[in-house]
């Protein structure tokens, strides 16, 4: 029997859902709480900071509404539709927006009644005006606006010649017939000076208002208002010769922005508005059409479409169908109604309620299969050519749950999160590519304190709303942040991007403005939140006046005062000098799989195998836990830590950037569980790792 030793070089490779001897080398069973970096390794994801209570008993009453983000040029906005209305919050203070609908802030929208998969959002900028306009998925566009086109008729004549004089007739509409064809019909009427083109008098001036797309526009830093959109009517031509939008009368699905147009899908018709007005879906004369002109385009198929999706990319814009994708697309590389045209691209499911989102040269759709979620990345090519599709679930098929019902995306960190809110837990694909070479490509799971209303980004800031027990709370984290020399060197765990959720300095309360007081025997911490049922405080010590320990942190116990609130308590000495940040616990943990010979792409799942040791290379970690779990036998833990006897500095993070760990295991590699853990406030990263132990091939010799 020899004695070999194999190494695993990363652990970028994500969770696998394979068998383990399937399995590449460099992924693991499960990663919960990590981030995949390409830098770093894996590591312990950073804690998110606590901004604000989003008003007081909101976990019932928009627990489940439709959120989004909003980026204008004032600030950054968190908005909730539910219970008819909408709600908005400053994603960067917390603080409560006014929205204001017919000069009232205390409103409700028929529009709005539905649930949170039936609304849809776009942000616009028209007339220098920030604004969102949400669609309700689920409202018919009543066809007819029940106003009608001005004036009477007054005659009709053959051709513009026979007109009378128009200074004489003021306000007077006539129809020019031309030929005997409707086609080429068209009507003006006598401004005094000449005649114009108008609209058929007595007819639809165009769809409803009310049952069309809404729009909130900010009117000033954390002010909006909702409104009807000034949706553009017909003023030229009659229903033949300037038909409304085929949305009318439909059901309006999703809207996409392309060639400086407003784009609507409804029904097989892929819609968009006039160029550079968004809010026009008429055309401008009866007589020409202009380059400028509505498109309004039917997808042809032997198979029944239903488009439900639009991303724009640089081809043109990619429409789904559950189970067709279509183009739209101009040859020319500029839509107009002359050269804009559609064709089919592929043949993939695509989940109706979950939009798909655009990972910078890709874009990533959901679909169901029973019991879990299929995630597919499709990248358009060249105008002529098929895309290409990878299946980026597929090696973790049966992870991710069918309850998602959320997609989002990070095109700079090449990040995908998929959550549900009916669960506090998120699914996360990374990748990192250069030019061809896949550098990174896995995923990997967080749990958060309570089910997850809300995640989306902002360049490398995290925004999420947690539903903790009875109370939503808005936090923020960043994605990518790694504490460097210089945030260590502070001693200030705040620097330091700690690893627990929650993260806040004490509340001040009546009588109490440090948020900090010792009273029976305790020191009391008064908390911004509310306490979680099943989650666990903490409370660690920050570097300042008073501090003799940065990073030292305790388990308190929890409390409330009927007048102050709630609070942490830390019995024993008065600690109220020292600075103290609280949240609760971020529990890391990655379970690794057996480990087998491999050479190149054989993996000897055969040969009789003892591990003796695993040495695990840290980068900058404080401490963790190995875990090993053999068959029918008691758990055994070892700590790794950097603290060490008479070398730790008391007024520093107890960091340290590179870190061997010898973790004993003397069983044979089929009979234990190896995982490593920490629920400490600090970062883990986990480098590589080699194995240690003695091999046989069992008397047969492997070729």
């Amino acid at each position: 029997m020899a004695n070999i030793t194999q190494q695993i070089p990363n652990f970028l490779g994500g969770v696998s859902t394979q068998p383990d001897d399937q399995k590449p080398i460099n992924t693991v069973r499960d990663i919960i709480n990590g981030y995949l970096d390409p830098t770093f390794g894996l590591v312990k994801r950073n804690g998110f900071n606590w901004k604000a209570n989003l008003g007081s008993g909101t976990s019932s009453s928009l627990s489940g509404g439709f959120w989004f983000f909003f980026k204008s040029v004032l600030s950054n906005y968190i908005v909730c539709i539910a219970n008819s209305t909408v709600y908005a919050w400053n994603a960067d203070t917390g603080v409560s927006c006014t929205i204001t609908s017919n000069s009232s802030t205390s409103w409700t929208d028929s529009y709005l009644t539905s649930n949170s998969d039936s609304f849809a959002y776009i942000p616009v900028i028209e007339s220098s005006q920030d604004q969102v306009i949400v669609i309700n998925r689920g409202v018919t566009v009543t066809a007819s606006s029940g106003s009608v086109t001005p004036g009477s008729l007054t005659g009709t004549v053959a051709t513009v010649a026979d007109l009378p004089t128009a200074s004489s007739n003021t306000g007077v509409y006539y129809k020019v017939a031309n030929t005997g064809a409707a086609d080429d019909d068209y009507y003006v009427v006598s401004d005094g000076v000449t005649w114009v083109e108008s609209a058929k008098p007595g007819i639809s001036s165009g769809f409803d208002v009310n049952t069309a797309p809404h729009r909130l526009r900010e009117t000033a830093l954390n002010t909006f208002v909702w409104e009807d959109i000034p949706w553009s009517t017909r003023t030229v031509g009659d229903l033949n010769t300037n038909p409304s939008p085929s949305f009318a009368g439909n059901k309006i699905r999703a809207a996409f922005m392309a060639g400086n147009r407003l784009g609507f899908v409804s029904g097989n018709n892929v819609i968009t508005s006039q160029s550079n007005q968004y809010f026009n879906f008429f055309r401008t004369s009866s007589l020409i059409l202009t380059d400028a002109d509505p498109i309004d385009l039917a997808c042809g198929s032997s198979r029944k479409v239903f488009l439900s999706h639009a991303v724009s990319v640089t081809q043109g814009v990619v429409l789904f169908s559950p189970r067709q994708q279509f183009l739209l697309f101009s040859d020319t590389g500029v839509f107009s109604p002359n050269t804009a045209t559609v064709k089919n691209i592929s043949n993939f499911d695509v989940d109706e309620t979950i939009p798909p989102v655009e990972s910078g040269t890709s874009i990533t759709f959901v679909n169901k299969a029973v019991g879990f979620c299929r995630v597919m990345s499709m990248i358009t090519q060249g105008q002529n050519e098929s895309p290409l599709f990878i299946d980026i679930g597929k090696q973790v098929t049966q992870y991710i749950p069918s309850s998602i019902n959320k997609c989002i995306s990070n095109a700079q960190n090449g990040l995908t999160v998929l959550y549900g809110q009916s669960s506090p837990k998120a699914y996360l694909y990374r990748d990192y590519v250069e030019g061809s070479d896949v550098l990174l490509r896995g995923w990997f799971s967080w749990n958060l304190p309570g089910n997850i209303q809300f995640i989306d980004t902002d360049n490398d800031l995290m925004y999420a709303v947690i539903k903790a027990d009875d109370q939503l709370v808005l936090c923020s984290s960043q994605i990518n942040t790694v504490p460097t020399g210089s945030q260590i060197a502070t001693g200030a765990i705040s620097d330091s991007n700690p690893s627990f959720d929650f993260i806040s300095t004490p509340k001040a309360v009546s009588g109490v403005p440090s948020g900090k007081e010792y009273i029976n025997n305790e020191t009391r911490i008064y908390i911004p939140f509310d306490t979680i049922t099943n989650a666990n405080p903490i409370a660690v010590q920050d570097a300042a006046t008073g501090s003799s320990f940065s990073g030292f942190f305790q388990t308190p116990t929890l409390g409330t005062d009927p007048v102050k609130g709630n609070y942490f308590a830390l019995p024993g000495s008065d600690l109220t000098n020292i600075d103290w940040l609280v949240g609760y616990k971020l529990n890391f943990k990655v379970t690794l799989p057996i480990f087998y010979v491999r050479q190149d792409n054989f993996v000897d799942f055969d040969a009789y195998l003892t591990i003796h040791r695993v040495k695990f290379m840290l980068g900058l970690t404080a401490q963790c836990n190995f875990l090993i779990t053999p068959i029918n036998q008691s758990e055994f833990n070892y700590e790794a830590s950097t603290i060490r006897f008479n070398e730790y500095t008391y007024d520093k993070v107890p960091l340290e950037n590179r870190l061997v760990f010898t973790v004993p295991i003397m069983q044979k590699n089929i009979n234990f569980d190896l995982s490593v853990t920490s629920d400490n406030p600090y970062i883990v990263s986990l480098n590589s790792a080699m194995w240690e132990g003695n091999y046989s091939p069992k008397y047969y010799r492997r070729t």
